[in-house]
């Protein structure tokens, strides 16, 4: 049996799923697209159901990607029965949907979620005289709490029931039959004062919500990334003496092992606990309600540059590592957004690149270290958002298809919280992954051979067969061998040079360093973050992401190197 769950964003979905499969559900996408699909197993009395989580959506005119998706999984999968998601507290603009849903002529229960939410805000449904005027089963739950479960079960094995109320096609007819459904089935009795009203006093605050805003992701950056801190050295450690161990050992496989696969494996399961710990973040802020209110206040700001308010976060958590930055796009609902977001990520510096601004600052910024690293910092968020306008006005142009709902504030089940936490992570280890261990092995191979001395391997020589290519920035052959295997991880490059032995401060003058800084700074992502952007957006993306980065780097460096010269 398989059932579709669908209903407006923030309506109790995903927590209902969790309490019907008791967790067992899987994070992917929808083919073909980048739409987040969630679908779970569970039997139920005896009987295996399979649960598809459709995304939030406000209706099915399949303007949006999200709302195409929806609409084709309804057409062309035709579930055997619909449970269509309602919040209690909000029947009207969710009924809408709900009579666009008639038209499929499917099967469907209708779950009134949060009605404890609705009861304190003094909002009563009669789910009697709902279900009668819809002529489906109304089944009032709190999926948060378990509580009206046992009857959705019973009537999800019952199978529902084909609407029997008739509704005019066009948008003015499903609006006023879903304003005189209201009417007749909702009570409202003012209760008491809305805590949701109180916080927003605050938190939406014109002078002190941004702040307010900053904090947070102060608080959630610390915890990803300094937190986590002890665990990635940890893991790092572990992998190191592995690969160390097994790439001993004399033979040919124990280097593929050790150098090739354990380090591939390494360096994905390295950012683990960052991207874990980012999810759990990102999970509290989503769940507790605030999510939506971040967005709301930097809305503004990000629109003036083809984005919205939600690219706001990822680009944060892109100073910390790329890689969940990328992955924190999915919060995105606009697919051109989205998109725009993760190619424009890689510019924001990430920590991997603060060891190859403190080394060359040290030596050639001995006494304004600080202000340029800084400086890098701030160019680095200007270029994002400057490609962000091209892409948005050449690549990706539209208007973004972009809705603030504002629900109330809760505090996060800690079982959602996890479990939310849990299929993300797994998601990137299963995407991510496989593409990182088979190109970890291809460098491997670049790195080793004809001769295992890195600067007589392939690799060596790819360095000097492009050095002609840097020549106008004046780097030699050690320089562009160590961009080149920054393209495993930034630090590299710092590594390489030391294996190198390379006498920066003889053979590298001021304006140089500054440009190798620059490209540094810009040039092609790492592979890890190659790999996620892949399994985000496809090749097509991926490759431009590789082309667009090394071509703004090479063009921005050689004009900084050129004034520096001149200054």
């Amino acid at each position: 049996m398989k059932i579709a769950m669908v209903g407006n964003p923030n309506v109790g979905k995903t927590a209902l799923l969790n309490v019907l499969t008791g967790g067992n559900f899987e994070v992917g996408n929808f083919p073909g697209t980048t739409v987040e699909k969630k679908e779970g197993k569970a039997k139920i009395d005896g009987r295996e159901v399979v649960f598809v989580d459709l995304p939030g959506i406000y209706s099915l005119e399949a303007y949006s990607l999200d709302e195409k998706v929806a609409k084709d999984f309804l057409t062309n999968e035709k579930p055997d029965l619909i449970l269509n998601v309602v919040n209690a507290s909000n029947l009207e603009r969710n009924l809408y949907l709900t009579l666009q849903l008639v038209d499929f002529k499917i099967p469907m229960i209708l779950v009134l979620n949060m009605v404890d939410e609705a009861e304190k805000k003094g909002i009563k449904v009669d789910a009697d005289k709902l279900s009668k005027i819809l002529g489906v089963p109304v089944v009032k739950t709190v999926a948060v709490k378990g509580i009206g479960i046992k009857e959705l079960k019973r009537e999800i094995l019952k199978g529902g029931s084909v609407p029997k109320i008739e509704v005019g096609g066009d948008l003015r007819s499903k609006l006023e039959t879903a304003e005189k459904i209201v009417k007749e089935v909702v009570k409202i009795e003012r209760t008491r004062v809305d805590l949701t009203e109180v916080f927003d006093e605050v938190f939406m605050d014109r002078h002190l919500g941004i702040p307010i805003f900053i904090a947070f992701m102060w608080m959630m950056f610390t915890f990803t990334y300094t937190v986590a801190t002890p665990l990635t050295n940890l893991i790092a450690s572990v992998f190191s003496i592995l690969s160390e161990s097994i790439s001993s050992m004399n033979g040919i496989l124990f280097s593929l092992i050790g150098k090739g696969i354990i380090k591939g494996v390494g360096s994905v399961l390295v950012f683990l606990p960052n991207i874990a710990f980012l999810f759990i973040a990102l999970a509290l802020l989503e769940l507790s309600g605030y999510m939506s209110r971040a967005v709301y206040l930097m809305d503004g700001i990000m629109t003036a540059f083809g984005l919205t308010g939600r690219s706001v976060i990822p680009l944060i958590i892109g100073f910390g590592c790329n890689v969940p930055a990328v992955m924190a796009t999915r919060t995105i609902e606009d697919d051109k957004v989205r998109i725009a977001t993760i190619l424009v990520n890689p510019f924001i510096s990430c920590s991997a690149r603060l060891p190859i601004y403190v080394l060359f600052a040290g030596i050639f910024f001995p006494t304004i270290g600080s202000a340029v690293i800084m400086g890098l910092y701030a160019f680095g968020v200007v270029v994002a958002l400057i490609s962000a306008l091209i892409f948005r006005k050449v690549l990706l142009r539209g208007e973004a298809e972009y809705i603030i709902e504002l629900p109330p504030y809760r505090i996060p089940n800690w079982k959602d919280v996890w479990i939310l936490t849990w299929n993300r992570t797994k998601h990137f280890l299963q995407k991510a992954g496989t593409v990182i261990l088979a190109m970890s092995v291809v460098i491997w191979f670049l790195t080793n051979f004809p001769n295992p001395s890195i600067d007589k391997s392939y690799a060596g020589m790819l360095g000097r067969l492009l050095q002609p290519l840097f020549a106008p920035m004046g780097w030699n052959w050690q320089f562009v061998l160590a961009i080149l295997m920054g393209f495993v991880a930034k630090e590299v490059v710092v590594e390489t040079l030391g294996i190198l032995n390379t006498p920066i401060a003889k053979i590298m003058t001021m304006p140089q360093a500054l440009a190798f800084m620059v490209f540094s700074l810009l040039y092609m992502p790492c592979l890890a973050t190659l790999a996620t952007i892949k399994a985000e957006t496809g090749w097509k993306w991926t490759i431009f992401a590789v082309v667009y980065s090394f071509a703004v780097a090479y063009v921005l460096a050689l004009t900084v190197g050129v004034v520096a010269r001149l200054i």
